[in-house]
């Protein structure tokens, strides 16, 4: 029966297993390796990611230590390095006048930085590279660089804006010095302040605007002296003082100022005001065109003979070496002829000399002047000499000037009497130290270059004093000539305090804050 072939299965009877067939290992093979791929698919990813991140990092933005302008940049992109740029130079420069600060943003003084020509260049600088190349290790390692910042600068903004800011809010004026009544001293203006450099102070505001640090620029100030007392008011202080000093004869005053040339002159007498330039006696005051033309016929080295004779002649007015002077190195017998024709080559018409010094001698030649030929005034000077103030006044200008600048134009006759020979001249002149007249107005910071003269006139009497200088002083320079005259004997006494308070309201008027101490009897 087919009922008894049927196996029970608590039999020995066992079922047969099924095995996977071929497909199926093929298809979880198929899956592992999917899943491999996949991981490490991800993984490429994930570093790739990184990788890019740096490249980022490393090529895209600028290479560390990198500056522009000394604004660091280095790490930053193009944009984050145009912000930082942006907000370093806009930052205000800061200007100190004596220890006010003045701040003023860069466009006032015309700057203005040029970013995108500056990342342009930095950019240059910078080696571009790919990712690939970065990914397989192609890219070099990128170098900082250090670059200055491109920007538009306008100086003459710059000095405008200087100007305007301190000259009217900061800078001080000096204020004029003006005269005290009845005394020879002044009252000095208030000293004032300003840029002592213009040019030095926009060069230094130039490098402030282009640096990112250093954005401070402490301005040079410089202290101005008080300004000199007008030329008006020193003239009507003059004419005060020979008021209080109850002078009647003629006083007349020649003023040159060395710095700008400007001249003061006038005549009084009585009270009264008179042409200048009146014919006087010379005097001595004509050793100095002697010894102008004994310079222009020696030759350098000057012998001894005649540097011995110029000294004994200025320092201390001797007649004789004079007289040698001319003699051996003019003309023996026409020298003083010569020292003339000197006198009208350099345009001096009322200058002259008509014979030698000494007593007896003869005279040469009778000279009618342009002085000595007024109709107004004749104070019936010496027929061997003259001289006006400002002739002699202006020679003593032009020694100064050839003796101070060395220069072709400054020397006398074309270069015959040179730039040494002036010097010369003048270290004669301040050897001449006797304590009197223009001298004594002077304080000890000064020094005078001057020579005196006076002579007893035809009656034995003094009719006439007069001396001619330059005075150098810390306020400038001058040429100062006063001639005093009277009909009357002219005591010394009388004459030396009058050129005293003279030559002091002229040297205080320029030295207001060193003035010579008041002159007493």
């Amino acid at each position: 029966m087919m009922l008894g072939k049927k196996r029970s299965r608590m039999g020995g009877f066992k079922p047969r297993r099924r095995t996977p067939s071929s497909l199926t290992r093929k298809r979880r093979s198929g899956a592992g390796i999917l899943f491999v791929a996949a991981l490490l698919l991800i993984s490429a990813v994930v570093l790739g990611i990184i990788d890019y991140s740096r490249f980022n990092a490393e090529v895209v933005s600028y290479p560390k230590g990198s500056s522009i302008g000394g604004v660091p940049v280095g790490g930053l992109s193009r944009k984050a390095a145009a912000e930082r740029l942006q907000e370093a130079f806009a930052l205000p420069v800061e200007l100190v006048f004596q220890g006010a600060r003045i701040q003023f943003n860069p466009d006032a003084f015309g700057f203005e930085i040029k970013i995108d020509e500056s990342l342009e260049y930095a950019d240059s600088q910078n080696e571009k590279a790919s990712w690939f190349s970065f990914l397989f290790g192609k890219v070099k390692q990128p170098i900082p660089f250090t670059i200055p910042i491109k920007y538009v600068q306008n100086p003459t903004t710059i000095h405008q804006t200087l100007k305007a800011a301190l000259v009217n809010r900061y800078e001080r004026a000096a204020t004029e010095t003006h005269p005290l009544v009845n005394s020879a001293n002044v009252i000095p203006g208030e000293s004032g302040t300003e840029l002592a450099n213009v040019d030095e102070a926009i060069t230094h505001i130039g490098m402030a605007l282009t640096s990112a640090t250093q954005r401070t620029v402490v301005l040079n100030v410089k202290e101005t002296p008080p300004m000199p007392m007008s030329r008006e008011n020193l003239e009507t202080k003059l004419r005060q003082t020979i008021q209080l000093e109850a002078f009647n004869g003629l006083v007349e005053v020649y003023l040159q100022d060395l710095q700008n040339g400007q001249v003061m002159h006038f005549a009084t007498r009585g009270g009264k005001d008179l042409p200048v330039d009146v014919a006087y006696s010379g005097a001595s005051t004509v050793k100095i065109p002697i010894m102008v033309s004994t310079m222009r016929r020696v030759s350098e080295p000057i012998p001894g003979l005649a540097k011995n004779w110029m000294r004994a002649m200025i320092q201390d007015s001797l007649n004789p070496p004079a007289d040698g002077l001319m003699k051996n190195y003019m003309n023996n017998t026409t020298g003083p002829l010569v020292v003339t024709e000197d006198m009208q080559e350099l345009g001096y018409q009322n200058t002259f000399l008509a014979g030698f010094f000494e007593l007896g001698a003869p005279l040469l030649r009778t000279y009618e002047t342009p002085a000595n030929q007024r109709s107004d005034i004749n104070l019936k000077p010496d027929l061997y000499n003259q001289t006006v103030p400002s002739e002699i006044g202006d020679l003593l200008a032009r020694i100064y000037r050839c003796a101070k600048y060395n220069a072709p134009e400054y020397t006398l006759f074309n270069g015959e009497v040179t730039h040494e020979e002036c010097q010369i001249m003048v270290e004669n002149l301040l050897s001449n130290r006797m304590g009197a007249l223009i001298e004594v107005g002077v304080a000890l910071e000064g020094s005078v270059a001057h020579k005196h003269g006076w002579t007893n006139a035809l009656d034995g009497l003094i009719h006439s004093i007069s001396d001619v200088g330059i005075v150098y002083s810390p306020g400038g320079d001058y040429v100062l000539v006063i001639f005093i005259h009277s009909s009357d004997q002219l005591l010394f006494e009388e004459g030396n305090l009058l050129f005293a308070r003279l030559s002091q309201s002229i040297y205080n008027a320029y030295n207001p804050l060193q003035q010579a101490i008041v002159y007493t009897e």
